[in-house]
């Protein structure tokens, strides 16, 4: 959707003149966190060498603009005093002094949804859960719920890696993988059914701390069945003294 809007944003503002009509809905919104400049500081970090998608996936799941600094929150929409033109605005113009960051992908719903389930298994289920519904991830971190996440801002966020999520880049995840993963995530959209056993659904935290219980049992099992075994063998005899 995003990608659209910047399109029309472009035809109604051409020649480059869409960053221009962007500068001041970013002064307005985002320089005095980020800097007139954009080179951030101690309210925010720097926007020179990002990229539309890390801005408009900040801007479009409601993280920014942030109502305390550095403080991430969970996914809120785009705030309602911000249209989605506005906001593609501020996109072209953020990313106009960007150096080569990740361009808004673009993904589609028509892929494989079962391979899309293999890639969401091997790469985001153990953090996001197997239900996408969103876990603990440790340090007080949160993997947030997919649920009202668009299949853009999904791809958005492999792309740019946003908190203390991993950056996935081409090689790693490409288009066609972004698609089947949107595919198996827009197929689930409602379900409250997932397949594997209810801790997968918790995410690392609670499968970290399931795993301790697990070798705390065995543990104290095999010191009780070595503890019964030397109970039940009869003592040594030792020899009389001479």
């Amino acid at each position: 959707m995003a990608a659209v809007v910047a399109a029309l944003v472009a035809r109604q503002y051409p020649g480059g003149s869409a960053a221009e009509s962007g500068k001041a809905l970013y002064a307005q919104n985002c320089a005095s966190c980020h800097g007139v400049d954009l080179r951030g500081g101690d309210a925010a970090p720097s926007l020179l060498h990002v990229g539309a998608a890390d801005v408009d996936f900040w801007v479009s799941t409601g993280r920014m603009p942030a109502a305390v600094p550095w403080l991430q929150v969970g996914h809120r929409g785009l705030q309602s005093y911000i249209t989605p033109a506005d906001e593609a605005r501020i996109v072209t113009y953020v990313a106009s002094f960007s150096s080569g960051g990740p361009p808004i992908p673009v993904v589609t719903t028509d892929g494989d949804p079962e391979r899309g389930r293999t890639l969401f298994t091997q790469n985001c289920e153990h953090c996001h859960g197997v239900d996408a519904g969103g876990a603990a991830i440790g340090g007080e971190n949160w993997a947030p719920s997919l649920a009202h996440a668009t299949v853009t801002q999904v791809a958005e966020a492999i792309r740019v890696g946003p908190g203390e999520m991993p950056q996935f880049g081409e090689h790693q995840i490409d288009s066609r993988d972004l698609d089947d993963i949107a595919t198996y995530l827009s197929s689930r959209r409602g379900s409250t059914n997932f397949s594997g056993l209810p801790i997968d659904a918790g995410g690392a935290v609670p499968e970290g701390m399931y795993g301790w219980i697990a070798a705390a049992l065995l543990s104290l099992f095999a010191f009780g069945y070595w503890s019964l075994d030397r109970s039940a063998k009869p003592p040594k005899e030792t020899p009389d003294a001479p």
